[in-house]
């Protein structure tokens, strides 16, 4: 086999929608106000309700990067059967009317041709600005809505936060977890599905707390879908894109050159184009 064939699926860019309004995660970070310094051991050290106030508060878009790929090797190798032959009375065996040898240990070796088929899938979740892999998998059933461009988020005073992991490097993180070495005389076939490669973007609201009689502030994130929240920042400003739409999605240039087992095959890159689309919900 001359080359390794990698197909991907076409890549989608979706916001989840359905999120909650800000007047009703405002109302939740004003009822999980004392949350937001509960860190404090000493019960009378903390702040009191009424000493806290909300001073800061912005909605945020936060990447993060779904692909599954499934693997199938195809390949032929030679290998030695070995038959034992328990019955000491046995002097002869043919085998295809071949007569065959019997050796001191009383096995018969036969020579063959294995035929084998391996097939593998693997789904990663991975934090497109951190590059931590985190499991987003609860998102998958949320609504969404298929984008173009960043840029649409990039509204009134959204924060868009950029995305830092290109689609290559996840997809040359797939082809290095799943790719092995090979014991095979003759490849068959060695394909590579990216059978998903989706770039979500999840809706976030940050509030900024101040203990006012300490002038000290914490922040607190809440998931504008479950309404689930944990200690954040605030960004405060707008965030410069790091890569256009056309970079973050193209793949061939990164991963033509990578080297699949077996040796230094060329890998055959079959990608889809990843089509013009807004204001789709799927």
């Amino acid at each position: 086999m001359e080359s390794l064939n990698l197909e991907i699926a076409e890549s989608r860019m979706l916001v989840l929608t359905g999120e909650k309004s800000f007047e009703e995660m405002k109302e939740l970070a004003w009822n999980k106000k004392t949350a937001a310094f509960g860190g404090i051991k000493n019960l009378f050290s903390r702040p009191k309700p009424e000493d806290i106030s909300i001073t800061h508060s912005e909605k945020q878009y936060k990447p993060f990067w779904h692909a599954i790929c499934s693997t199938r090797f195809e390949y032929k190798r030679n290998n030695e059967f070995t038959i034992k032959i328990r019955d000491p009375a046995v002097q002869k065996v043919i085998i295809c009317d071949e007569e065959r040898e019997i050796d001191t240990e009383r096995n018969v070796k036969l020579s063959g041709i294995e035929h084998c088929l391996e097939s593998n899938t693997k789904e990663v979740f991975m934090d497109a600005y951190t590059e931590k892999e985190v499991d987003f998998s609860r998102y998958l059933s949320i609504a969404t809505r298929e984008m173009a461009q960043t840029e649409e988020l990039n509204v009134d005073d959204n924060i868009v936060v950029p995305v830092k992991v290109k689609a290559a490097y996840l997809v040359r993180k797939l082809l290095t977890d799943m790719m092995k070495p090979m014991d095979a005389d003759e490849v068959l076939d060695e394909t590579v599905k990216i059978e998903t490669l989706d770039l979500y973007f999840r809706p976030i609201y940050a509030f900024e707390y101040t203990w006012l009689p300490k002038n000290k502030q914490n922040v607190l994130e809440f998931d504008g879908i479950t309404g689930e929240f944990h200690s954040g920042k605030v960004l405060r400003e707008k965030m410069s894109e790091i890569f256009n739409e056309e970079t973050l999605f193209e793949i061939g240039t990164e991963v033509a050159g990578v080297i699949v087992p077996g040796g230094n095959i060329p890998v055959k890159i079959l990608q889809a184009s990843r089509k013009k689309k807004s204001n789709t919900n799927s």
